[in-house]
């Protein structure tokens, strides 16, 4: 027989349990055959969602513990079932919301009256599918603003959101403007190529591009955009030139805007500065920022 608190009796042989000491905690041993009851806590899983609009999913239980409360979508891991199956089975069994799992936030420990203490491992999810329903175990599901998220009972559950959004903000990167060739004229095309945009590689150099990067090389007399890979021309030599199918993209005296991005951390993009290098119409340069 097994209730809360632990067996009253063993499993193996029905011998009643008596109290005993081991390991510095107590535990119930049957004198009969040995064996020791421990009492483990209990694995669960969490799941931290957020929509475009940078909002956090939460289901208004429906069942003890703290039924009536806000909570993030979690549930008990069953048999035969991974921490990772187990998270998106809740999400989608309480939400109506299908999802894949981004990252693992961190693992936790919560104390219940009815389970005892819970071992909680918390998951940040990526919405793929399913439209936002109230499913088993919950009375309501909305999207909440970060700044105005109700009271939440589960200090498991509130250290999962603050350390879930640290986290972003620590791994997440964003794109952005690295450098900036502007106003480059053309000086030759050579169809009969593998594609690629020859640049001067003295203004390589100094635009801070390296051989073999991508850019993006917009056509500023016939509005033609692509993108390729840059080679090396002589160096000082003012060549702008495009190679291969880049070629029917333009024709010898046209400006170009020749760009590259980088990944970096969203915490230090606000403060990158990008280099910048205007070109006059011999492709010599004329100014650089950076």
């Amino acid at each position: 027989m097994k209730n809360v608190i632990g067996y009253q009796f063993c499993p193996l042989c029905r011998s009643k349990l008596i109290k005993q000491k081991k390991e510095k905690s107590h535990h119930l041993k049957c004198q009969q055959c040995g064996w020791y009851s421990y009492q483990n806590p209990l694995p669960a899983v969490a799941a931290l969602v957020q929509n475009e609009a940078g909002e956090i999913l939460l289901v208004r239980r429906g069942v003890e513990p703290k039924k009536g409360h806000w909570a993030l979508p979690s549930g008990f891991i069953e048999q035969n079932e991974s921490p990772e199956e187990a998270v998106l089975r809740e999400l989608r069994e309480e939400t109506g919301i299908k999802g894949s799992v981004h990252s693992l936030v961190g693992v936790y420990t919560e104390s219940t009256t009815i389970y005892g203490n819970v071992l909680l491992l918390g998951y940040r999810i990526k919405m793929v599918g399913g439209r936002l329903k109230s499913g088993s175990d919950t009375i309501s599901v909305q999207f909440f603003p970060k700044e105005n998220i109700p009271r939440i009972p589960f200090a498991s559950h509130r250290v999962i959101i603050k350390e879930g959004f640290e986290k972003w903000k620590r791994n997440s990167f964003v794109e952005v403007l690295k450098s900036k060739i502007t106003e480059a004229t053309i000086t030759a095309t050579v169809l009969h190529y593998k594609g690629s945009m020859g640049i001067d590689a003295r203004i390589m150099e100094i635009a801070n591009i390296i051989p073999g990067e991508r850019v993006q090389v917009l056509n500023y007399d016939n509005g033609e955009r692509l993108e390729t890979y840059t080679i090396p021309e002589k160096p000082n030599s003012g060549r702008f030139v495009l190679y291969g199918p880049a070629s029917l993209k333009g024709k010898v005296g046209h400006r170009l805007c020749i760009l590259s991005y980088m990944l970096t951390d969203i915490n230090t993009a606000p403060n990158f500065k990008p280099t910048i290098v205007l070109l006059d119409h011999n492709n010599r340069i004329k100014k650089v920022k950076s």
